[in-house]
């Protein structure tokens, strides 16, 4: 493997390919979570205000 390429360069290569594939991810996590438009939760309807699945608060029974 004599192709001018000594085994520093190669490792060195290597670093920065796997340093710019980090920031790459970083950069696409930090879109993806864009923060939401605050918006007044009246003006939602109820399926929105209250998350699917989340479990529905039991009111405590009055004793």
């Amino acid at each position: 493997m004599d192709e001018g390429w000594s085994d520093v360069e190669i490792r060195a290569l290597r670093e920065r390919i796997a340093m710019e594939r980090r920031r790459a991810d970083l950069k696409a996590m930090a879109q993806r979570k864009q923060p939401r438009p605050l918006v007044p939760r009246r003006a939602l309807p109820k399926e929105v205000r209250r998350p699917a699945g989340a479990m529905p608060r039991r009111r405590r029974l009055a004793s």
